[in-house]
């Protein structure tokens, strides 16, 4: 028997009207650096039809979603549909996808959350603190040692002999998360008590005296969670799109996670 080709998978960017084959398809995206784009819409494709609503529920999500587009009689709905070239599936994917993805994130990553605030918490504490900045040995002791017989104040001292830009706040820093200092600077402070001062400790090219003022631990409050929330759900994403570029197949979906 004659071996019987395949028709070739044609793509429509409008329903019924052919545009290319997959082939040319897949060339325009890889010399238009489309990739990664079509990529993260076929994971979020993939999640939206993971992610089942309640009849109610998508039809109110639709309904909403018309009500913002000024959608408000069956030939509005119909013109609306045809200025989009989409079909009543498109509709349903748009209206409802924000939903269904926030949903999958919160069911898939939210028990991560809390491991992941205390992995980073560093991250996310400020500290306040005050810093004199001086190239000369002597003088840094001589400021350090005023400073313990309460001769003078850390601010004015700061002001008056700092070679840094903390000069200008009279020595204080912060608040800034802890990261954000010198790994030597960090150090310090993190095993600092508040109001702690340092002897004198020279650091790349200059002498620095330091106290900690004030430690803000940082809370997992409703804002923060949800920062750490999209950067899981994000990271994972971002992983599957690099692995679906290098021609590997993720793993499956976590339906098991989904309720």
């Amino acid at each position: 028997m004659p071996d019987v080709q395949a028709a070739p998978l044609l793509i429509e960017l409008r329903p019924g009207v052919p545009f290319c084959d997959a082939t040319e398809l897949n060339r325009i995206a890889r010399q238009q650096g489309l990739c990664l784009a079509i990529a993260q819409a076929a994971l979020f494709d993939q999640i939206c039809q993971a992610v089942t609503l309640e009849p109610a529920l998508e039809h109110g999500l639709i309904r909403h979603y018309l009500e913002q587009e000024d959608v408000d009689s069956d030939l509005a709905l119909e013109q609306f549909l045809l200025r989009k070239g989409w079909d009543q599936a498109d509709l349903r994917y748009f209206a409802t996808k924000g939903y269904r993805l926030e949903l999958f994130k919160q069911q898939v990553f939210q028990q991560e959350v809390e491991i992941r605030f205390l992995e980073r918490k560093l991250d996310f504490d400020q500290v306040h603190y005050s810093l004199i900045r001086v190239q000369d040995e002597n003088l840094a002791f001589e400021l350090h040692q005023r400073l313990l017989e309460g001769e003078a104040e850390f601010a004015d001292l700061a002001a008056a002999f700092s070679e840094g830009p903390e000069r200008h706040s009279q020595g204080q820093i912060g608040p800034v998360p802890l990261t954000q200092a010198h790994p030597t600077v960090a150090e310090k402070l993190r095993i600092s008590q508040p109001g702690q001062l340092w002897q004198p400790f020279f650091l790349v090219d200059i002498w620095l005296i330091l106290r900690l003022d004030r430690w803000e631990g940082a809370r997992l409050e409703d804002q923060l969670r949800e920062e750490l929330l999209n950067e899981l759900f994000y990271n994972w994403l971002q992983e599957r799109v690099m692995q679906m570029l290098a021609g590997e197949t993720p793993a499956p979906l976590p339906l098991h996670m989904l309720s």
